[in-house]
């Protein structure tokens, strides 16, 4: 999957906050942007720009959630770590919904992911 330097962001509020995690972003040559709950049917890959995705026809008729979710595609490893640091750097709160667009979740759309998120780590602490 060869994909520009792209994280979407879920739920932030417009705060000093996340102005800081979108400058580091801008700097540091990732695009990004916040997706509205109308995109929450659209799959994630039609969200990054990948050929192959059509966005979802259907109208969101409330399938939301509130959490803040960060997904994270076309950084190399090096580049999350480094962003991850930042925020610890920088003693920001944390994201504990936090992914990787990957091959297997490129064709959920964002009601899924947040699902098998809260699946997998909605137990697990805050790092």
């Amino acid at each position: 999957m060869d994909l520009e330097p792209l994280v979407l962001f879920y739920n932030f509020p417009d705060d000093e906050r996340t102005r800081e995690m979108r400058g580091y972003l801008s700097r540091n040559g990732c695009s990004h942007r916040a997706v509205l709950a109308p995109e929450f049917l659209h799959p994630l890959g039609y969200l990054f720009g990948l050929p192959g995705f059509p966005r979802n026809p259907m109208f969101n008729l409330g399938q939301n959630f509130h959490e803040e979710m960060l997904v994270m595609g076309g950084l190399a490893q090096e580049q999350v770590f480094e962003f991850l640091q930042f925020l610890r750097d920088r003693r920001l709160a944390p994201v504990k919904l936090k992914a990787m667009l990957t091959p297997i979740n490129t064709g959920w759309n964002s009601i899924q992911l947040y699902e098998e998120l809260k699946k997998e780590y909605g137990s697990l602490p805050i790092k």
